[in-house]
């Protein structure tokens, strides 16, 4: 009896976590460069969605990513995250790891300084309501992010990690790179990427140079090398 052909391999979907401002639709430009070859969803995090009530939980916005993976059918995932974004995507690592294949995460924010979170505060401020209308966002809900973000420190929990994780930072971002250099210790699986030219944003600042390493990074069979 003939044997059946070994079936292709099906690379696994790729999720898509925005950044605090954005709205999925940053993503645009990402996508284009990315190109076919995977399904891809960009889905609202609970608690960034416009009619969502103003307030933000870390553990239910990954829940409510997972709970979509698994309404589409996902059993697994792999991941590119900006900001709270990639928070929610590590959360979504240590709770839930069997829906998370590999992470590809800028500026995680797992154990915020307050200094930091105030100057980010100042700076939500400063943005024009109409840019924060034009990307879908409200400076309320903004600013509730951060204020939950006040008491979480997600260190602790962070060897809990098997995901291979690349972390990537806009190297005019000076905060970003440190930032990604003290959580790739915490990471036993992670290694850091500087992108010459880029800042903090780096979906929508460098979405071409974020797709090459996303390609490279996700398609490599020894991610951890």
């Amino acid at each position: 009896m003939p044997t059946a052909p070994d079936q292709p391999h099906r690379p696994r979907p790729l999720v898509l976590l925005h950044g605090l401002g954005q709205s999925p639709i940053a993503w645009q430009d990402f996508v284009s460069a990315y190109g076919a070859g995977r399904p891809m969803t960009a889905p609202w995090m609970k608690g960034l969605k416009p009619k969502d009530p103003v307030g933000f939980d870390l553990a239910a916005a990954a829940d409510g990513v997972a709970d979509e993976l698994e309404l589409q059918g996902v059993r697994q995932a792999d991941f590119v995250a900006v900001s709270v974004g990639a928070s929610v995507a590590l959360r979504l690592a240590v709770q839930r790891p069997e829906l998370v294949g590999r992470l590809v995460l800028a500026g995680a924010l797992v154990r915020p300084g307050r200094g930091a979170l105030r100057l980010q505060k100042i700076a939500m401020r400063l943005v024009p309501e109409g840019k924060l209308v034009d990307a879908g966002v409200s400076r309320p809900r903004m600013l509730a992010v951060l204020d939950a973000l006040k008491g979480f420190d997600g260190t602790e929990s962070l060897r809990e990690v098997a995901a291979p994780v690349l972390l990537v930072a806009g190297s005019k971002d000076k905060a970003g790179v440190t930032a990604a250099q003290a959580l790739s210790q915490q990471l036993p699986t992670a290694r850091v990427q500087v992108v010459d030219g880029a800042g903090a944003l780096v979906n929508t600042e460098s979405a071409r140079e974020l797709a090459d390493l996303a390609h490279a990074f996700l398609d490599d069979t020894d991610p951890a090398a």
